[in-house]
């Protein structure tokens, strides 16, 4: 069986390796949907990187469709700016792709999301947009009672306009191509208009573009045939499908092994088998840590026994051992791996060198996937790390990421570091958080940076909560604070025996009864929303989730997939949520509070467990060791409470900062 360090040949088009990079949103385009420098950073790194091919982001077919609408190939002045790109990305061998698209309900509904709606509300049949978009009316309340008001529909499609439309992505293939792309990548999938062509649940049409699955491949099968009249002979032409998603009304696997026999036969020279539909089952596409590692790789195995084209596959693949594996396991030709080459592009690289402990592999915490959380000067934003001019002697207190990172890159830079951490280990509140439910990968980011430390020789000295004089002692130029912060209850509870902070219920560190009542609707240490899941799963009794926010897990807006998992646990699990809610008392007998209707309600509990704010003791730790250093500086939660990303923020703008 092949390897995934491998060539393969895609129609007349060789691809050095087996890694692909998929098409993934970044946001970078200019106002005229053409990339930007930004843009051009996220590709390049990962050719640099050595991944063997990559699609270009979805851009838009239509004309019209700019302005802030994201990549469009509906003009010709568009060409030479990507142009630019794929000469660039050609420097390392890579092969690069674009995904072109029309998107149909998927542009519609994230329009009206703020409050726009936008003459893109069309589909192969009229249905209500409530059915279309059900994950978006389960998760935002306002939502559904908004599509009522306006009596909101899916307009049909004539034949003159499919045909329209069709002609669109041909006049876009050919732009591709004279680009400089190597391929094109028909969006078909996730719920944009190809793929509601495919879907029962969109399209309930009675002539040739709907009923049978057969019909309801007619949209593709001529808009392809369209598209290779356009290119000629020689480039591929690849389509993207959700080959499970993930709805009961939904397309099954069952049914996409005979939409991609029908590709096979349409001329399709690859199929790149995602899942999901993004307005209906976004867990499938943003992909929560609560899923396994490698959870969707059974599509692209049934897809490849059923063609005999390369077959891609995708899905929560942050270990390219993983992807190897499959590829000699003939699950799939080719594996894409998204957020892990956003969070190290270096992967193919650096599993070819046997650098596989040098790999940063992915947390999925999916709150930043156009510069990851590990690194806010990579990906769309990369900027090359230089030495220090003037080298300085700097004593970090505290090995929780922010401390970690900093003596990192100012290791990197020459500069001379020591840590201090007064616990007996590194993390800070990551063992903590990787505590929590499914959580577990959030580690992978403190073994990374202990690995990567390891090998620079920074001391890391535990269990040493140093005093003003040791300090004074070690004579350092710069004297970095980052010592994390702490929970904390109310000053009227703190007396209650039966009120515990997040942290202890976690950590089991003070007794719990069996019956819980959790304060907090958020998530990221500014609620309870992940706990819930975490006592829930561990067999207590979970009365009700309350707090003051009117939205549950506002923080996770845009972590559709993870949040929507959360929301349904707690229907599922018939757990009432109070929002808008007053906490007022917490007795031997229970938790006493005002709902969102100012009335006063009781719930019998054993225990409250608040998940509130937390306290930064950086202030105070500055005034104690003022005049041991030239220097005093605060980084992470001890400057102000905050999440993951700030936190390593913080350590990098300073380490990138000194002269």
């Amino acid at each position: 069986m092949p390897k995934i360090s491998d060539p393969i040949t895609i129609r007349d088009m060789e691809v050095k390796n087996r890694f692909g990079y998929p098409p993934c949103l970044t946001s970078s385009s200019d106002l005229e949907g053409r990339p930007t420098q930004r843009t051009i950073n996220g590709y390049e790194v990962k050719a640099r990187g050595g991944v063997g091919i990559m699609t270009y982001e979805a851009a838009q077919v239509d004309p019209w469709a700019k302005g802030g609408m994201g990549a469009n190939i509906g003009n010709d002045e568009n060409i030479p700016a990507y142009k630019n790109l794929t000469d660039i990305v050609h420097k390392y061998g890579t092969k690069i792709g674009m995904q072109i698209n029309k998107m149909g309900m998927i542009g519609y509904t994230f329009g009206g999301l703020m409050g726009i709606f936008a003459p893109a509300n069309i589909g192969p049949s009229s249905i209500g947009v409530g059915h279309a978009s059900s994950a978006f009316e389960f998760m935002i309340p306002a939502w559904g009672e908004t599509i009522r008001s306006k009596d909101l529909k899916v307009k049909e499609l004539t034949i003159e306009e499919i045909s329209g439309i069709q002609d669109l992505y041909a006049a876009g293939a050919k732009r591709v191509i004279q680009a400089g792309f190597d391929y094109v990548l028909v969006h078909s999938a996730h719920g944009t208009l190809p793929c509601s062509f495919l879907s029962p649940y969109f399209n309930h049409r009675t002539d040739k573009y709907g009923g049978t699955i057969e019909k309801r491949c007619q949209f593709i099968k001529e808009t392809v045939a369209k598209m290779r009249e356009a290119i000629g002979d020689i480039p591929p032409i690849m389509v993207r499908i959700s080959a499970d998603e993930l709805v009961h009304d939904g397309n099954r696997i069952e049914d996409s092994i005979v939409i991609a026999k029908q590709l096979e036969k349409a001329g399709v020279d690859c199929i790149d088998v995602s899942q999901g539909i993004i307005l209906r089952s976004p867990f499938g596409i943003t992909i929560p840590t609560y899923c396994e590692y490698g959870c969707y790789i059974h599509l692209p195995e049934a897809i490849k026994k059923a063609v005999n084209i390369p077959v891609m596959g995708v899905g929560n693949i942050n270990d390219p051992r993983m992807a190897d594996e499959f590829i000699q396991q003939g699950k799939a030709d080719i594996i894409n791996m998204g957020r892990q080459l956003i969070c190290d592009p270096d992967t193919p690289n650096k599993y070819f060198n046997d650098e596989i402990d040098d790999i940063k592999r992915c947390i999925g915490c999916l709150q930043s996937c156009g510069t990851c959380v590990y690194d806010i000067y990579s990906g769309l934003d990369y900027k090359e790390l230089t030495p220090s001019g003037e080298l300085k002697k700097i004593v970090v207190l505290g090995a929780g990421i922010a401390g970690m990172e900093a003596a990192r890159v100012l290791k990197l830079r020459g500069h001379a570091v020591d840590i201090y951490e007064k616990s007996n280990k590194v993390g800070g509140l990551m063992p903590l958080l990787a505590a929590e439910y499914k959580k577990e990968r959030f580690m992978l980011m403190v073994d990374w940076l202990e690995t990567q430390l390891k090998k620079l020789n920074v001391p890391v000295y535990l269990n040493r909560d140093l005093s003003r004089e040791q300090v004074e002692a070690s004579n350092p130029d710069i004297l970095v604070i980052a010592a994390g912060s702490e929970a904390t209850i109310p000053v009227k509870l703190k007396d209650k025996p039966n009120v515990i902070t997040q942290d202890e219920s976690i950590l089991k560190s003070k007794p719990m009864g069996k019956n819980v009542v959790i304060w907090g609707l958020n998530a990221f240490w500014k609620g309870g929303l992940e706990t819930v899941t975490t006592l829930g799963e561990q067999g207590y009794n979970i009365k009700a989730l309350m707090g003051s926010n009117t939205i549950v897990g506002q923080l996770l807006m845009g972590n559709a997939g993870r949040r929507m998992y959360l929301l349904r646990y707690l229907r599922d699990k018939k757990i009432h949520v109070y929002t808008k809610a007053k906490l007022l008392d917490v007795t031997e007998e229970g938790v006493k509070f005002l709902d969102e209707n100012q009335e006063e309600q009781f719930i019998e509990a054993d225990t409250l467990v608040y998940c509130g704010s937390r306290i930064a003791n950086g202030k105070a730790l500055k005034e104690k060791f003022e005049g041991t250093a030239p220097e005093i500086v605060l980084i992470g939660d001890c400057k102000r409470p905050r999440d993951i990303k700030e936190a390593m923020a913080d350590a990098q703008k300073f380490a990138r900062s000194l002269k």
